[in-house]
């Protein structure tokens, strides 16, 4: 890895164009070339993986190495590529029409978790994640899925920590959970199968009711639950 950056390449990476989030870690690494997660931690970033996307989305070339943390734990660790691009595709900006009617199309329900919500608590995102797919020059509703604040965090973390994130094979991502939840064959690379349900409104009786089965026979509520679906 580098031990210092060139000037035309400090001039080029400090008028780069970042997310506001990701300021502070651009300019660490100006100032030190490489940057480890724990780093990145102390700096305030909960989610590493996602400042570094952020990064490569922006345009900026990164390598990563492993090394160790100050607790002996293996951690990543992120340096500079000397290498001015004109950046990724940027994301397109999707329309609030856009938004409405993938909304209106699934009922303003969650795609994995099913719950219903209002419009502004759904998030159009990309089935297949843009650091793996991109952009296509046209919106097209089969692309995108609503998705509720807490499972659109759930996918970004298990996607941001899948091997297919450094591998970048769209098909891996088709046939996964996080892209298609109505049919697929691995949840992030795993041999799994998922049930997610939100219960609402009358619905919340049927937990309340099977919780408390659950505690009598001394089991969680999803043992139980597993139970059951094996009974079935």
């Amino acid at each position: 890895m580098p031990e210092e950056l060139s000037d035309q390449y400090v001039e080029w990476l400090s008028g780069l164009k970042v997310s506001k989030r990701a300021v502070a870690a651009r300019d660490y690494l100006i100032q030190n070339v490489t940057v480890t997660t724990e780093k990145l931690a102390e700096m305030g970033y909960d989610h590493p993986p996602r400042i570094i996307a952020d990064l490569k989305e922006a345009g900026v070339t990164l390598d990563k190495t492993t090394v160790k943390s100050s607790t002996g734990k293996n951690i990543a660790q992120y340096f500079l590529v000397e290498k001015i691009t004109d950046g990724r595709a940027k994301r397109i900006a999707i329309p609030k029409k856009f938004r409405e009617d993938l909304n209106a199309a699934y009922d303003h329900r969650c795609a994995i978790c099913t719950g219903q919500f209002e419009g502004r608590e759904l998030q159009a995102d990309h089935r297949v994640p843009f650091f793996v797919g991109g952009d296509k020059p046209i919106l097209d509703q089969a692309d995108y899925m609503p998705l509720c604040a807490s499972d659109n965090r759930s996918k970004s973390w298990s996607c941001e920590h899948c091997e297919n994130f450094e591998i970048k094979d769209v098909d891996t991502c088709v046939s996964c959970f996080w892209a298609h939840p109505e049919q697929y064959s691995h949840v992030a690379m795993r041999d799994e199968r998922r049930i997610n349900l939100t219960f609402q409104g009358d619905d919340v009786e049927v937990v309340d009711h099977l919780k408390s089965k659950a505690e009598s026979a001394g089991l969680s509520v999803e043992q139980l639950a597993k139970q059951r679906l094996r009974e079935a």
